[in-house]
């Protein structure tokens, strides 16, 4: 009697789910990335008790000492309406203090617990971004820094 040896079952085709027409959409795919990064920084900065938009806003005072608000707001696309509580939050924390005032303006200065928040800042952000550019290679990051600033800017 002949052994008749009985053929495996297929295997079952595993359903990867509905198809994503978007992801060959430049739009899409920055904002899926901006997403990941800002919620990962956002974790970054969660002890600290900053959020990005802050942190963002010390980096700049930190570049620019005595940089009016409304100058802030230029560099970094906030609205005048949000500037003034975004900064009057900071400096309620200690973190910047208002300096000369020309006209209307003020400029802005950190204090030295703004100085030292920015250094732990400036570390959390590099181990933020070698996590996302890893295996990326300084040259082709570059490249991809500047077709990004081409695509923002117009």
């Amino acid at each position: 009697m002949a052994l008749k040896l009985k053929s495996p079952a297929p295997a079952p085709v595993e359903n990867a789910g509905p198809s994503n027409p978007l992801e060959q959409l430049l739009g899409y795919q920055l904002r899926r990335a901006s997403q990941a990064m800002m919620a990962d920084l956002g974790t970054e900065l969660a002890d600290l008790d900053l959020k990005v938009t802050e942190m963002s806003v010390l980096m700049v005072i930190e570049e620019n000492q005595d940089i009016t608000q409304s100058e802030i707001g230029r560099v970094l696309a906030i609205q005048r309406a949000n500037m003034v509580p975004l900064t009057t939050q900071l400096e309620r924390r200690g973190l910047l203090r208002k300096g000369v005032t020309t006209g209307r303006a003020q400029a802005l200065r950190l204090t030295p617990a703004g100085r030292a928040l920015m250094r732990e800042c400036r570390k959390r952000v590099a181990r933020h971004e070698a996590r996302f550019l890893e295996g990326i290679g300084k040259t082709q990051r570059e490249a991809l820094l500047r077709h990004l600033r081409m695509v923002w800017e117009g």
